[in-house]
């Protein structure tokens, strides 16, 4: 008999420790928080071990990791009327004094009644809306999204960033670092989403543009908006297409067509 309890309570122990044991191990690394939906998990083929947040209505990729929006709690009436009452000032002593001195009056509650005339409103503005296609009668796109990567130079019109105060670097080494840039991009050519999300990355660090913090993307944009060289590279890009290295007045620029 007391073997069995011997045995019974090995076991016991056991099993705690395994309990408590996983019970450590869930709070020193918690399980990751669910993703929004939409958002699924794609691994990096040129970054192997890498992985990359891609949403599937969208098409939008980053690496950060999405974070679900929780709205705050909404209010039940009563607790509006409360938060009212404390917005509300208190009435003065003098108002309130006069209020209980005035003597009572049939007339004291009579106010005048609002007109009940209609008052003119303002005349609501017409607003052109595009066409569904979004494409001129040509077949070209009225407008175009894009992301950018701009590296500066010295004879830029301002050699500046937010990267470095002073861009002292030739327009030759400007181009050099872009290329490297280019060679990196072409290893996800083949894959759309992982394209945009390492440009959107290399975008964020290496970008002059104030771009950088939205990963290059500058939106849509209709001709006549940009330089003429990064609108006419702009425009004749497909969708999901990388172009070459584009001069500006700006800079060098690489640019991806995403809309």
């Amino acid at each position: 008999m007391a073997d069995v309890q011997t045995a019974e309570q090995q076991s016991t122990d056991s099993t705690d420790s395994k309990d408590g044991w996983v019970t450590k191990s869930l709070q020193e690394r918690p399980p990751p928080p669910p993703l929004p939906t939409g958002w699924i998990v794609r691994r990096c083929k040129s970054q192997p071990g890498t992985i990359f947040y891609y949403h599937q209505e969208t098409g939008e990729s980053q690496w950060e990791m999405p974070v679900v929006y929780t709205p705050p709690p909404r209010l039940t009436e009563e607790a509006q009327e409360r938060q009212q009452e404390q917005l509300m000032p208190p009435a003065s002593s003098k108002e309130t004094n006069s209020l209980l001195a005035a003597p009572f009056s049939s007339n004291a509650n009579k106010r005048e009644a609002p007109s009940l005339q209609a008052q003119p409103q303002p005349a609501l503005k017409k607003t052109k809306t595009s066409s569904s296609s979004g494409t001129s009668s040509s077949g070209s796109p009225k407008e175009v999204r894009a992301l950018h990567i701009l590296r500066k130079h010295r004879d830029s019109r301002r050699p500046a960033s937010w990267r470095e105060a002073k861009i002292t670097k030739t327009k030759e080494e400007a181009i050099g670092e872009l290329a490297e840039f280019q060679e990196i991009l072409q290893e996800s050519a083949e894959d759309p989403e992982e394209l945009r999300a390492t440009f959107e990355e290399l975008a964020r660090t290496e970008s002059d543009c104030t771009s950088a913090k939205r990963g290059g993307d500058l939106g849509f944009f209709g001709r006549g908006k940009m330089q003429a060289p990064f609108e006419k590279a702009s425009f004749a890009l497909g969708v999901g297409d990388l172009s070459d290295i584009v001069e500006t007045s700006s800079g060098v620029h690489l640019i991806l067509r995403v809309g």
